[in-house]
């Protein structure tokens, strides 16, 4: 094997430990803020996925996230939140809150009209009494 098959072999398998860490690995979730009417909000970017796109709040809780698209892509035109019954369309540079509140611990999805822009709501069973 030659110097140059070496450099390309060693290339293609970092490329595929990049893709798999990038696609796989482990995601941080965004810690939902306490308002001071007591809504547990979030901010979240549309730019080709949520940002950020897992969310940790508490059962019980209210819970407002509010969506700002900054594409033009049709995919990401509305957030779906099939468990809360929630529709919403997302024009491009405005503002869009969606409030629920989960009533039990679990994760539950969203995703965008053709499910294929996905995120996860992160409920964890209520610490104290809601206020």
């Amino acid at each position: 094997m030659d110097a140059a098959e070496i450099i390309v072999t060693a290339g293609g398998v970092g490329l595929i430990a990049f893709i798999v860490w990038f696609f796989f690995g482990p995601r941080r979730a965004a810690q939902a803020r306490q308002s001071a009417i007591g809504v547990r909000e979030v901010d979240i970017t549309v730019r080709g996925a949520y940002s950020p796109n897992r969310v940790e709040v508490e059962a019980g809780r209210p819970v407002r996230m509010t969506f700002v698209r900054e594409e033009q892509n049709a995919c990401t035109a509305q957030v779906i939140f099939p468990d809360f019954g929630v529709v919403k369309d997302l024009p491009v540079g405005r503002p869009v809150s969606v409030e629920f509140t989960p009533e039990r611990a679990g994760e539950y999805p969203f995703h965008c009209g053709m499910n294929m822009v996905r995120g996860t709501v992160v409920v964890s069973p209520a610490t104290e009494a809601p206020g």
